[in-house]
């Protein structure tokens, strides 16, 4: 029976290999006067990295031999295998592709070329291929692959209702590179007011080490002082006891360096003395089973007993990793545990459960699990209760988690937040999945994104299939490619960090591209981008006359509705997907709602579902496009009109904008063009009237 993993281990790039690869390079190239090497040379240079651990520099020689010789399928398969070992989830997706299913017997290529798909956020895709999965399967366990594609899909499900309602109380942060590095960094445990203990992997070898906030940094992590000598093996995943006395953790298998969750661990717990910590003590061996797997220990103090969770895959469990508890009497300093009890099918799956956090306060267990649907990936959920006693677990959205792996969530105690551990992109400080920070979140702070939508300039209709790549652009000009994604809708969202500037960039096949430049430094923004309206390679650019008109006001007149302006700003819904409302082009007749704009309008302007925006730019009696200060409004949006019968008057209008960031922008620069422009509110595709942000 082929085995089904449903756990993805992380890989560690070794820095000194990529330096040989480089010299390696370097050499070649000079001996050869410049020229490529051969897909051989780069096929035997990948298998040395192999062999040697560095699986990313072996990856892109196998990618490198492929691409000059495509005939050479197992030269691709390979390079998708270590991309995806690593989970470097784009690479491996678009290795994944040129792969034909069952190649080299391996019967799950094409689940995992769907979870690299879906780990990346490209989940119509992903979608698409777990259903071909689902259909086209045979072997033996087919059963369990169905059960695996149908919890993979409800994930994708998920993800979409719940990426409408990120929690913009909770502001995410990466500490920085004095906590985090090139290795993994995971396991954070709040020791004290401002001060963590982490797990990392520097050195290809995993350890405990502390760091301290100052200010608005944090110190160089460190062992922490005091902490006892460890003898041959890797020490990892800690957890102090409420009140400091014992910190228990886990000493691991130090063959071949830090292998993720196929490491195999053993729970050790060390005392508070006076000269700092005691020589770690090994848990009984019914806790600690030969053979077994047991580690994420998690304490917590409960009703005058001491409760510590676990994840193990022993005996008993559902599959893969489970999650345990065993308790001891916190009057006696002993170590007389009970034995080991399955937290039940609530939490644990069949998949992996890990990192157990149990907050008491709240009464709720906090854990991350690749087996429940998840929107990519080890997902963070909590359920209520305890012991074998739990509520039906949910995740903890889109803010917390990502498409990537998301785990070790931990709260402080000394404030309103807490930490976890992710391989995500974020922002200019992470650019690659292949390698797990310590991330902080913080309640009542706020998530920055950037949000927006991509229209066809000459329908209106919303585009598919953009390009969309991400640069941060720095104080000397110079610029960094932080992302290029693709997106199967002509909506995109990014994650942003503040006081930065950045620039986007839009690519469509058929089309031009387009984009724009925009800085994250208003401290009352938390949404930014702009509406792009793509020109296609075969459209027609208009020669606008001299710009002659025919009215009696130089073309350019101020709406009169009979009424005071409606100033107000009434309270504005989140921005939403911009969903067109009837057919692209089609004319119809609406009035405005507002009591300020009442006025029956005859237009074709694009219509969308929830509230959007326009900017009116003016009301004319005669309205000519040719008019050559019209020429560059494409630039802001399409350019709509409405006509008003009962005034023979024509507004004209651009847009539309799916927020008010997009408006705000918009407004901004027009109005150096047309001093008098507004901001019109829609709702459902009706005109409401002039608004005030």
């Amino acid at each position: 029976m082929t085995k089904i993993e449903n756990r993805q281990p992380t890989g560690i790039m070794n820095i000194r290999n990529f330096c040989l690869l480089l010299i390696a390079l370097s050499f070649s190239l000079s001996s050869v006067q410049a020229q490529e090497m051969s897909w051989r040379k780069h096929r035997k240079l990948a298998l040395q990295l192999e062999k040697e651990g560095d699986y990313f520099a072996a990856a892109e020689n196998f990618r490198m031999a492929w691409e000059k010789k495509q005939s050479k399928e197992d030269l691709i398969y390979k390079a998708a295998e270590n991309y995806y070992r690593l989970n470097d989830y784009r690479n491996a997706a678009e290795a994944y592709q040129h792969v034909s299913a069952n190649y080299n017997n391996d019967a799950l290529i094409t689940l995992k070329y769907a979870r690299a798909l879906k780990q990346d956020g490209q989940y119509d895709k992903a979608r698409t291929v777990f259903q071909e999965v689902a259909d086209s399967y045979t072997g033996p366990d087919r059963a369990i692959l169905q059960d695996i594609v149908r919890v993979e899909i409800q994930g994708i499900d998920i993800s979409r209702d719940i990426s409408a309602n990120l929690d913009r109380r909770l502001e995410i942060l990466h500490p920085g590179i004095s906590v985090n590095s090139d290795s993994d960094e995971f396991g954070p445990m709040p020791v004290a007011e401002d001060m963590i203990w982490l797990t990392s992997t520097t050195g290809d070898q995993a350890r405990i080490y502390e760091t301290q906030r100052q200010g608005r940094n944090w110190t160089k992590a460190a062992n922490p002082a005091g902490f006892p000598v460890v003898d041959g093996g890797q020490y990892a995943n800690g957890s102090m006891s409420p009140d400091n006395q014992r910190f228990y953790f886990t000493i691991c298998n130090n063959d071949g360096g830090w292998k993720g969750l196929n490491t195999r661990c053993e729970i050790y717990v060390t005392k508070r003395s006076a000269n700092g910590w005691t020589s770690p003590e090994r848990l009984p061996d019914y806790i600690n089973v030969q053979g077994v797997n047991s580690t994420y220990p998690a304490v917590a103090h409960t009703n005058g007993q001491e409760y510590l969770y676990f994840a193990s895959n022993r005996e008993g469990g559902r599959g893969g990793l489970d999650l345990w508890y065993v308790t001891r009497d916190l009057g006696v300093d002993n170590m007389d545990y009970t034995f080991p009890v399955n937290l039940g099918p609530v939490v644990n799956s069949l998949g992996d459960e890990i990192t157990p956090y149990y907050n008491g306060e709240e009464g709720v267990l906090y854990f991350a699990s690749n087996g429940h649907p998840s929107i990519g990936g080890l997902d963070i959920f909590k359920a209520q209760g305890g012991e074998v006693s739990w509520s039906t677990q949910e995740t903890l959205g889109m803010t917390i988690t990502s498409a990537a792996h998301d785990y070790g969530y931990v709260r402080t105690a000394f404030g309103f937040g807490g930490f976890f551990a992710s391989n995500r992109v974020f922002g200019g400080e992470k650019t690659n999945t292949r390698n797990d920070d310590i991330f902080e979140f913080s309640a009542g702070g706020r998530q920055i994104t950037l949000k927006a939508n991509v229209y066809d300039q000459a329908t209106g209709s919303l585009l598919d299939n953009i390009s969309v790549s991400l640069y941060q652009i720095f104080d000397d000009g110079n610029e960094n490619l932080l992302i290029n994604k693709d997106f199967s809708t002509g909506s995109y969202l990014f994650e942003l960090l503040p006081n930065r500037r950045f620039r986007v960039e839009i690519q469509r096949s058929g089309y031009e591209p387009a984009g724009y430049v925009f800085a994250t430094d208003d401290p009352a923004t938390v949404a930014y981008g702009q509406p792009l309206f793509l020109r296609g390679d075969a459209e027609p650019v208009v020669d606008p006359n001299d710009g002659t008109d025919t009215s009696t006001d130089g073309g350019f007149m101020t709406e009169v509705d009979g009424g005071e302006t409606d100033t107000t700003n009434p309270d504005l819904p989140a921005p939403n997907s911009g969903t067109p409302l009837g057919n692209a082009g089609e004319e119809y007749t609406a009035r405005g709602t507002s009591s300020k704009d009442n006025l029956e309008y005859v237009s074709s302007a694009p219509r969308f579902q929830g509230t959007y925006y326009r900017v009116q730019l003016a009301a004319l009696g005669t309205y000519d496009p040719a008019n050559t200060k019209f020429a560059n409004l494409a630039d802001y949006g399409q350019v709509a009109t409405e006509y008003i019968p009962t005034r023979n008057l024509t507004r004209v209008l651009v847009g539309p904008y799916f927020n008010q960031s997009e408006a705000t922008y918009a407004l901004g620069e027009l109005r150096k063009l047309f001093a008098n422009a507004y901001v019109v509110r829609y709702e459902d595709g009706i005109r409401y009237g002039r608004i005030n942000f």
